[in-house]
């Protein structure tokens, strides 16, 4: 009696939060999470970062806005717009898709204060502070901000930082 009220209680919650149910993964580096979050259908962010990933050898670290599908893709839309072309083209073209990753995406295993280069070779003064928390470093990189929620996973993954702009407005990426 008491596995079946389990089950009964347990499968709304399981499928009630997504079509596609709970997903328990979790990533073990940054490129298995953008990976994973390539599976949902509306994340054009990180499927336009899997093919420079997939070709980028060595350490990583990536830049992902920390705000849901919607909002990530309405900045992307809204910076698109500004360089005439849309968020449509930007879908079937891997040569802008390529540049947003390359502009995001940094060739080393973590951040550190200094002037890193992106893939791009675009150079980024970043600056990173302890938090005290155990959550990681608090890194500023110009317009953004990051922490790398693969933190916990040091020293056997790369990082991934969710981003924020440090004025409200801005983008939460860098420009392409």
């Amino acid at each position: 009696m008491p596995r079946r009220l389990l089950l009964l209680i347990l499968t709304p919650l399981l499928t009630g939060c997504d079509p596609g149910g709970l997903d328990l993964y979790s990533p073990t580096d940054a490129r298995d999470y953008v990976r994973s979050c390539a599976r949902a259908r509306s994340d054009v962010m990180c499927r336009a970062m899997q093919p420079t990933l997939a070709a980028t050898t060595g350490p990583v670290s990536v830049l992902l806005p920390n705000d849901g599908d919607d909002n990530r893709e309405q900045a992307l839309a809204r910076f698109l717009a500004g360089r005439g072309t849309t968020l449509t083209a930007f879908r079937s073209e891997p040569a802008l898709q390529a540049a947003f990753a390359r502009a995001n995406i940094f060739p080393v295993a973590q951040l550190t204060t200094g002037t890193h280069r992106t893939l791009d070779g675009t150079p980024h003064e970043v600056t990173c502070t302890d938090q005290g928390t155990g959550l990681g470093p608090d890194c500023r990189l110009g317009p953004l901000r990051g922490l790398d929620h693969m933190h916990h996973l040091k020293p056997r993954a790369d990082s991934l930082y969710a981003t924020s702009p440090t004025t409200p407005g801005t983008l939460p990426f860098f420009p392409f």
